[in-house]
C-alpha cells in the first residue's frame, strides 16, 4: 500500500503543470481573439483618407513631414499652432510617431490608419494582461468580459478611426503600462519597475494630458483591487515627482509664446461662468456619457453649442442625475467594505470623467466621445459585473471552467459584440474623408453651430481641391456652404469666423461685395484683431472702388499682423490701379526695413521700377524674390532671358535651371 501511495504522490504536481499549460493556451487564444476582433471591426478604416483635424497634425504639418530630424524640435513645441497663434497643448509623443511615419512611409493616410488599429489592438492586449494581474483572485472570465466590452464599444470608434486621436490611444497605453510596472514593483520590490512606472506616466502625459487622472487612480486601483497598503505605496507617490515636474517644465517651454484662445462656439461656459453655473452642466455631461455608453447613437465628431445645451438647475435631467448619484453614493457607502468590482467601476468612472464634466473647467465642445475613452473602462467593470450576476456566474471562483460558447452568458455576450461591434464598424464609412464626416454628422447634430460651419468649410475646400469640377457641382457646393454658414449664424449670431467666411462666399462666388460687407463689418466689430476679416473687408471695398475705406482696412490688417503677406500684394495692386506708384515703393520698402521676409515685397518693388523703365533697379529685387522663393516660373524665365541678353550665361543658366524646377 505504501508503494502504491508513493507512486500516486506526483499526480497533484502533474495536475498543476497541466493547469498552467492549459491557462497559457487559453490566454494565447484570448489574445488572438482580441487582435482579430480589433482588425475585424476597424480594419476597413485602413482604406479611409484624412479627415477631421488631420491636416493640422499630418497632412499639412510641415514640421511632421520633415521626419526624424524634426523630433527634437517637436519636443520643444506645442502640438498644433494655428494661424491665430493658438496652441493645442503639448503632445510630443504622438507628434513624434507621425514624424516617424513620414520618415519611412511618406504622407500616407492608409499607413496612419493601419498604425492606429495596430496600436488599439496592442492597448487592448495590454489592458487584458493588466486586468488579469489586478483581478488575480477572480476567474479569468471577469477580465475577459471587461476587455471585450471595452474593445467593441462604439464610443471608442472616433479614437480608433480618427488619425488625430491617436493621442488618446497612446495616453491610455501609458496609463496601462504604468499600472503594470507599479504592480510589478509592489510584487518584487525592484526599483527599476518604479522607474518604468514613472516613465510611462510621463509617456501618457506627453501623449495627451487626459492621463492626468491616472496620478490619482493608480494608487486607488492598487489599494482597492490588490489591498496594497498606503505605506507600501509611498515610493510610488515619490516617483510621481519625476514625470509631473518634467511634463510641467517641458510644457511651459513649449507654450512660452502662445495661449489657447477659447471661443463661445466651443463652449459658452468659457464666457464668465461661475462654479455654481457649471455644476448643472456637470450633471448633464454625466447623463450624456452614461446614455452614450448604454445607447451609443447618434455618434458625432463634434457636439458643442447648441447641440448639447448649457444645462441649468431648471433642467429635469440635472435633477434625475443628482438623485441617481445620491442613490449610488448610498450604495457605495453601504457596500464599500466588500470592495466589489462594481463599486470600483463606479468610482473609476466618476474620478476619470471628472475633468470632462465642465465643472472644474469648461470643456471644448462641451462633451466628446474621445473624452469617455478611459472613463468608460470603469463602466465596463460595472457592465461585466451586471452580466455575470444576471447569469449567476460565480466569478470569484478561480477554478470555474471557461463556459462553452453555447452557454446563455456567451450567447448574450455574442449579441452585444454583434450589435456594438457592428455599430463601430458602420461608423467607419462616416469617417471616409472630411466632407463625408461633416455631411453625415451635421444631420445628427443640426443644432451644433460648429458642426454647421465645418460642413460649410468642407464644401468650399471641395471646390479648391477640384478645380476641374463642373459648374453644376460647383454651384451645389457653394450653395451648401452658404446654407450651413447661415445655419451656424442662426444658432450663434456672433459666430465670428462664420460671419467672415459667409461674407467671402458672397464676394468670391456670387460677385456681390456689397452683400459681403455687412457680415465682415460685424466680424471686425466683434473681434477688433481679426486680421483676415479686415483684409477681406478691404478687398470688398476695393472691388467697389471705395479706395479710401479699402486702404484704411488694409493698413489695419498690417498693423495687427505685419507678417500677413497677402495684404502687401493686394494693397500694392490697388495702388497700381490708382497709379500711386510711390505708395507701392514706400509700403513694401518699409516692410523690408521692419524685417518682413517675403518674396512678394520684392516683386512689388521690382514691378514698379520695371514699369518705369528702370530695369537696372528692378533686377536686384527680382533676384532677391527668387532667393526667397525660387518657385516662380515666369520670373525665372524673365531673369534667364535678361541675363542671356546681357551675356551673363552663368546667371542665365542658373535661372533656366530654376525655371525648369518651378511649379508655377
Amino acid at each position: 500500500m505504501k508503494k502504491s501511495k508513493e507512486k500516486e504522490s506526483p499526480k497533484p504536481e502533474k495536475k498543476i503543470i497541466e493547469n498552467v499549460f492549459s491557462e497559457k493556451k487559453l490566454n494565447r487564444r484570448i489574445i488572438l481573439f482580441f487582435v482579430l476582433l480589433c482588425f475585424l471591426i476597424y480594419g476597413k478604416s485602413i482604406k479611409n483618407n484624412y479627415s477631421m483635424d488631420d491636416e493640422f497634425v499630418v497632412r499639412n504639418n510641415q514640421q511632421v513631414q520633415r521626419g526624424i530630424e524634426a523630433i527634437p524640435e517637436i519636443f520643444r513645441t506645442t502640438y498644433v499652432v494655428n494661424s491665430q497663434k493658438s496652441n493645442y497643448e503639448y503632445r510630443p509623443i504622438v507628434k513624434a510617431t507621425f514624424a516617424l511615419e513620414c520618415e519611412f512611409f511618406g504622407v500616407n493616410p492608409h499607413v496612419s490608419h493601419f498604425i492606429n488599429v495596430l496600436l488599439y489592438a496592442l492597448a487592448i492586449v495590454l489592458l487584458y494582461m493588466v486586468l488579469k494581474a489586478l483581478l488575480l483572485k477572480y476567474n479569468i472570465l471577469l477580465p475577459f468580459i471587461i476587455t471585450t466590452l471595452f474593445l467593441i464599444h462604439p464610443l471608442h470608434s472616433e479614437v480608433v478611426i480618427s488619425i488625430k486621436n491617436r493621442d488618446v490611444i497612446l495616453s491610455f497605453t501609458g496609463f496601462i503600462l504604468s499600472i503594470f510596472f507599479y504592480l510589478k514593483f509592489i510584487e518584487t520590490k525592484k526599483y527599476y519597475h518604479l522607474f518604468f512606472g514613472a516613465f510611462f506616466i510621463l509617456f501618457g502625459l506627453m501623449s495627451k494630458k487626459d492621463a492626468m487622472t491616472i496620478v490619482a487612480i493608480i494608487p486607488f486601483t492598487l489599494w482597492f483591487l490588490k489591498d496594497v497598503s498606503f505605506k507600501r505605496m509611498i515610493p510610488i507617490f515619490i516617483s510621481y515627482v519625476f514625470p509631473i515636474l518634467v511634463y510641467r517644465y517641458a510644457n511651459k517651454i513649449a507654450n512660452h509664446n502662445f495661449s489657447r484662445k477659447t471661443l463661445d462656439w466651443e463652449n459658452p461656459l468659457y464666457l464668465g461662468s461661475t462654479l455654481w453655473d457649471r455644476i448643472p452642466s456637470g450633471f448633464y455631461s454625466i447623463y450624456f456619457y452614461l446614455k452614450m455608453f448604454l445607447i451609443p447613437h447618434p455618434l458625432v465628431s463634434y457636439y458643442g453649442y447648441n447641440q448639447v445645451p448649457i444645462a441649468t438647475w431648471s433642467n429635469a435631467i440635472v435633477w434625475i442625475v443628482l438623485i441617481g448619484l445620491l442613490g449610488v453614493t448610498f450604495y457605495i457607502i453601504k457596500n464599500f467594505k466588500t470592495k466589489g468590482i462594481e463599486i470600483f467601476g463606479i468610482l473609476f468612472f466618476l474620478v476619470t470623467i471628472s475633468m470632462f464634466t465642465n465643472v472644474l473647467v469648461p470643456v471644448v465642445g462641451i462633451v466628446g466621445e474621445r473624452f469617455a475613452f478611459i472613463p468608460s473602462l470603469g463602466l465596463c467593470f460595472v457592465a461585466a459585473w451586471a452580466l455575470l450576476n444576471a447569469y449567476k456566474v460565480v466569478y470569484e471562483n478561480k477554478e470555474l471552467k471557461f463556459p462553452a460558447f453555447s452557454s446563455p452568458l456567451f450567447l448574450t455576450l455574442g449579441v452585444i459584440i454583434l450589435l456594438f461591434g457592428l455599430r463601430s464598424f458602420t461608423r467607419i464609412k462616416d469617417w471616409k474623408d472630411t466632407f463625408t464626416l461633416y455631411q453625415t454628422d451635421v444631420k445628427n447634430a443640426p443644432e451644433s453651430a460648429h458642426a454647421n460651419s465645418l460642413i460649410a468649410a468642407a464644401s468650399i475646400q471641395k471646390i479648391k481641391e477640384n478645380p476641374k469640377m463642373s459648374m453644376q457641382e460647383k454651384r451645389f457646393y457653394v450653395q451648401n456652404a452658404e446654407k450651413y454658414y447661415l445655419e451656424s449664424i442662426r444658432i450663434i449670431p456672433d459666430y465670428i469666423s462664420s460671419l467672415n467666411n459667409l461674407g467671402m462666399i458672397y464676394y468670391t462666388y456670387y460677385n456681390q461685395p456689397e452683400k459681403s460687407i455687412p457680415y465682415l463689418k460685424k466680424a471686425i466689430t466683434l473681434d477688433t484683431n481679426y486680421v483676415e476679416a479686415y483684409f477681406n473687408l478691404a478687398t470688398c471695398e476695393a472691388k467697389g472702388k471705395n479706395y479710401v475705406d479699402a486702404e484704411k482696412y488694409y493698413m489695419k490688417s498690417i498693423e495687427i499682423d505685419p507678417n500677413f503677406v497677402s495684404t502687401y500684394f493686394s494693397l500694392s495692386a490697388m495702388y497700381a490701379e490708382e497709379k500711386k506708384y510711390d505708395d507701392i515703393l514706400k509700403l513694401n520698402k518699409d516692410a523690408i526695413k521692419k524685417g518682413i521676409k517675403a518674396d512678394v515685397l520684392h516683386v512689388n518693388i521690382g514691378n514698379v521700377y520695371f514699369m518705369r523703365g528702370d530695369t537696372l533697379s528692378a533686377i536686384p529685387y527680382f533676384e532677391e524674390c527668387i532667393r526667397l522663393n525660387s518657385n516662380n516660373r515666369f520670373l525665372n524665365s524673365f531673369l534667364a532671358n535678361y541675363f542671356k541678353e546681357k551675356g551673363d550665361l552663368e546667371k542665365a543658366n542658373k535661372y533656366y535651371d530654376l525655371m525648369g524646377a518651378s511649379k508655377r
